[in-house]
């Protein structure tokens, strides 16, 4: 009996610290306003059969593999930094970045008349504008025919439109803040909460997405530079110094995730003993801490290889919905140039391009890659159009980032709007 009572408490402990941290989680997501109503908002929604105590970590969730793993997840446990000021300062910075962005791109072009842009616009083809539209669309929801694959092959079955919810919040939060750091947590957060997903599965269904985000533009790299090689050097020389590293940087993505998951606890030895020396030399803070989440992250690794190994048919199917999710946003352009008069004979190399500009930007820590994927873009196609036609680059970078970046995440932001207020009033699950 006093057995049985002391594994009671224990759980219950577990239990109360549990909806605390997923109560952090939704500050950091910008859901919930205090401590005690998000801990309460947390009551009966998920009943893990597994809870994090303060000894062993324990896997929350049903999944077999991630029980017999004897694992925590990441996302149940996340930093005590970031809140709802911190979102709403980011959703500011975004928009002056924004601005800038757009200043930036039609100063540079001494040609470029908003009053031309806007009668050129009015008298574009409205069939190629609309396709342009429904490619932005395509971006959504492919992310979301992603999610729905690795958790359908996790033991999760969730409709289209709650994956359609998962997908809107990692874009929006992805795009207003630096790194795209602010997607996951916020996904994990409605995973959890909204679709009483366990938290082992939400690691590593976020975890496989990452990773095969990273893979997708390597098969764009891979598909430029082996059809439209010489497209490459209508860029400039800075431009083109920034597509190789970011092609080095996604290699190096793939192998480290590659590396983790087989290699992965002798990087964290390597890692963990190099920590005090890079603590005296002022490089990091706390190593202690470090040293923990080196672990911790270890382990959902090898818990993403234990949950995914012999599912080879859903990565290779989740891969595909990233490819066509990143082609979709690149057909944005596309059909902004066919729109604006191009012709269709030049559509893939107008499809090379701004795959190009997405290889040159995507690493770069700025929310959304603002500014720094417009101003890449429009260099790209200055090189390419006619000298003396310049400011049509100009025009297809506005309309094509109008449509691909700021109409999507405005959509998205209505979502992630729609889906807190819908939480709060009602109180409801969606699945």
């Amino acid at each position: 009996m006093k057995k049985r009572s002391r594994k009671k408490s224990t759980a219950d402990t577990g239990s109360k610290l549990y909806r605390k941290r997923l109560a952090k989680l939704a500050r950091i997501a910008g859901f919930g306003d205090a401590d005690a109503e998000a801990e309460e908002s947390f009551e009966g929604v998920l009943e893990p059969r597994g809870v994090l105590t303060e000894g062993e970590p324990t896997v929350i969730g049903t999944d077999e593999a991630a029980q017999d793993a004897g694992m925590s997840c990441p996302v149940a446990t996340p930093p005590k930094t970031g809140s709802t000021k911190k979102t709403i300062l980011w959703i500011i910075l975004s928009f002056g970045i924004a601005i800038l962005s757009i200043w930036a791109v039609v100063s540079q072009n001494k040609h470029f008349s908003f009053r031309f842009f806007m009668k050129r616009l009015a008298d574009s083809n409205k069939g190629w504008l609309a396709c342009a539209f429904v490619a932005m669309l395509g971006f959504i929801l492919f992310e979301a025919l992603a999610f729905r694959t690795i958790l359908r092959g996790l033991g999760y079955r969730r409709s289209l439109f709650a994956n359609y919810t998962y997908a809107a919040t990692d874009i929006y939060f992805s795009a207003i803040t630096p790194s795209a750091t602010g997607g996951q947590p916020a996904s994990a957060y409605i995973m959890m909460h909204s679709g009483g997903i366990s938290g082992s599965v939400t690691t590593v269904t976020i975890l496989v997405c990452l990773a095969l985000y990273a893979l997708s533009i390597i098969v764009l790299g891979v598909f430029c530079f082996a059809f439209r090689p010489l497209l490459y050097l209508t860029f400039s020389v800075p431009a083109r110094i920034m597509i190789i590293i970011g092609v080095a940087v996604q290699f190096g993505l793939a192998f480290m995730f590659v590396l983790l998951i087989q290699r992965g606890q002798l990087l964290c030895k390597i890692a963990v003993k190099l920590l005090p020396l890079a603590a005296k030399l002022h490089l990091v803070r706390n190593p202690e801490r470090r040293a923990a989440r080196l672990q911790e992250s270890l382990n959902n690794y090898r818990l993403c290889a234990e949950m995914t190994a012999g599912k080879k048919s859903m990565l290779v199917k989740a891969l595909l919905f990233n490819v066509l999710q990143r082609a979709s946003q690149i057909s944005v352009t596309v059909f902004a140039y066919l729109a604006m008069g191009g012709k269709c004979r030049n559509a893939v190399d107008i499809f090379a391009i701004q795959s190009y500009t997405i290889l040159g930007a995507a690493y770069v820590p700025i929310p959304g890659g603002m500014g720094v994927m417009d101003m890449m873009l429009s260099d790209g196609l200055t090189g390419y159009v006619d000298p003396s036609s310049d400011f049509v680059a100009t025009e297809l970078t506005l309309l094509s980032r109008s449509i691909s970046f700021y109409a999507c995440i405005i959509l998205c932001g209505i979502t992630v709007l729609l889906i807190y207020l819908v939480q709060k009033m009602r109180g409801k699950k969606v699945r």
